[in-house]
């Protein structure tokens, strides 16, 4: 069923707010954190949103979200804390090891505020949704959370892609983390080695020797503290609502955190799967700008659902909005179809030039007799393009990726009617390597009737005893009569995703690597859904 979601939701008139005010928290380790607390001009006893984040409570969420004095206008009184060791908080900031025993004291703390009527909700993006989960485990009690884009298993769905470490993508945040403390202690010698036009992979290395500026030392190692999923499980039934981007690379995290709540408490559990990367929503996906039917307000819809489970105001929110970018519109949806397995079988075929002719490559139900040999060439090496993890993201065009003569590309045949693609896809291959290459990129694409390619999903994958096991996550679209889906194969970046443990970053090889994809022995597997007869 397709919405209008864009209609202005009916509530009173906004409050004036007063201007934010600092309130103290002094934890029992004796530690001072500090709060920004904006609250609306009335006498009215209201319930507090809280929010914990490590960038400067001035900044909030606004990167994404509204501005606090807009939702303290709506009848709330939100609280904006600088966590531990940032901003004016006391102690020293280490990514996610405080936020589970601070985060319960400091919502215990705010359900108490003077004004307040005893009910507790809170929000945030990314960092500040991570936050909530956490104090959650640690016995933390709010009466309902909405998380935008956070993680749930930092290990697996923040630090890694595909069992692989995100080397560049943490080294980057691991920068800007470290930056802000060195700030903090007036380390000039750290800043001007942290400058954020120097290459990340200086910037691993610096950081790798200075474990007192950044923790990037041990999530190189697989050690990341702070897990939510496995003090969670399962988790109480606390209304929540999350807010999710099909090219967002916590992606994985928001979905398996959906799961969890889901199989506890499904009548209050709430899902927005909207078309978005990380940063940068509205009707904008990365580098890919969508259709006026893209946006919604997040803003909104979360004081809608913190209306309905603070204030008794207004219906049920709805248990799953996705965007559908075939359509240009926003549907109701099945929050199982994200939780399920592909079961629509497609094997690989080709006349052997799958990486030299972009239409010799075939995905169907015929499996193919043969191979295709791919070379890896460390000094032209093929990027990871579109997708949550490619640069640029979003569902941008592969025309220039795909003809890459190192890019394997296999075809589906062309729709015969409207199908909706919604799930997960995998794809099960047999591969062997001969060079240094460890692990796999793909890339799921739509082929359009005019032959432009839009990717969907990217992902990587270790290459283990020669299998390969790609799954793209979070797929939502309607493709159209005539349409098809791309899987698109070459060589993952390194060192951007390396495998664990990263001690040292790999030197730039000269020598190519031969890569063969056998295709008797692999199999791909597609969310084929509301399907009759799915080919021409």
């Amino acid at each position: 069923m397709m919405l209008d979601v864009a209609a202005p939701r009916a509530s009173l008139s906004p409050l004036p707010v007063r201007a934010p005010e600092r309130a103290d928290l002094r934890l029992t380790d004796g530690t001072n954190l500090v709060s920004s607390v904006w609250r609306p001009d009335t006498a009215d006893t209201l319930p507090v949103l809280l929010m914990r984040q490590p960038y400067g409570r001035a900044i909030a969420s606004t990167v994404t979200l509204a501005h606090p004095s807009w939702y303290a206008a709506r009848g709330y009184i939100v609280v904006v804390q600088d966590v531990r060791g940032t901003g004016d908080s006391e102690g020293d900031f280490d990514a996610l090891a405080n936020e589970a025993e601070d985060g319960a004291e400091t919502l215990a703390w705010a359900r108490s505020l003077p004004g307040a009527n005893g009910k507790l909700g809170t929000y945030g993006f990314s960092y500040q949704g991570t936050t909530q989960f956490l104090a959650l485990a640690a016995g933390g009690k709010p009466d309902a959370m909405a998380t935008s884009m956070a993680s749930w298993n930092p290990l697996y769905d923040w630090a890694s892609e595909g069992g692989l470490f995100r080397t560049a993508t943490s080294t980057r945040w691991a920068g800007q983390m470290a930056r802000l403390k060195a700030q903090r202690r007036g380390d000039a010698e750290a800043l001007t080695a942290l400058a954020p036009e120097r290459d990340w992979r200086d910037l691993f290395r610096f950081l790798c020797e200075r474990p007192d500026l950044s923790h990037l030392i041990r999530w190189a190692q697989g050690m990341v503290d702070g897990n939510p999923s496995r003090s969670l499980t399962p988790p109480p039934p606390v209304p929540l609502l999350q807010t999710a981007g099909a090219h967002d690379f916590l992606l994985r995290g928001t979905l398996a955190a959906d799961a969890a709540f889901r199989a506890v408490s499904p009548e209050t559990t709430h899902l927005i799967f909207g078309p978005w990367a990380h940063i940068g929503w509205n009707r904008s996906a990365g580098a890919a700008q969508l259709g006026p039917g893209a946006e919604l307000s997040v803003d909104r819809a979360q004081i809608s659902f913190f209306d309905h489970y603070l204030k008794s105001i207004g219906d049920v929110p709805a248990a799953c909005l996705a965007y559908d970018g075939g359509t240009d519109s926003w549907r109701a949806a099945d929050p199982g179809k994200f939780h399920g397995e592909p079961s629509t079988e497609h094997r690989l075929s080709s006349g052997g030039l799958a990486a030299t002719l972009l239409t010799d490559g075939r995905l169907g139900s015929i499996p193919g007799e043969s191979e295709d040999v791919l070379v890896h060439d460390p000094l032209r090496p093929a990027p990871l393009v579109g997708g949550a993890t490619g640069n640029p993201q979003g569902p941008v065009d592969l025309a220039a990726h795909d003809n890459r003569a190192d890019v394997a590309c296999y075809t589906t045949a062309p729709l015969a009617e409207d199908t909706l693609v919604a799930g997960s896809a995998v794809a099960d291959l047999s591969v062997s390597i001969d060079g240094d290459v460890s692990a796999l990129a793909g890339t799921l694409c739509l082929v359009t009737s005019q032959g432009s390619a839009l990717a969907l999903a990217t992902t990587v994958a270790p290459v283990d005893q020669g299998r390969c096991r790609l799954r793209f996550e979070g797929l939502y679209r309607t493709l159209k009569s005539g349409e098809a889906l791309r899987l698109s194969i070459h060589a993952a970046p390194s060192p951007d995703y390396l495998p664990y443990p990263v001690l040292t970053l790999p030197e730039s090889g000269v020598r190519g690597a031969t890569i063969i994809l056998r295709h008797e022995a692999s199999r791909v597997f597609l969310p084929m859904n509301d399907q009759g007869n799915t080919y021409a």
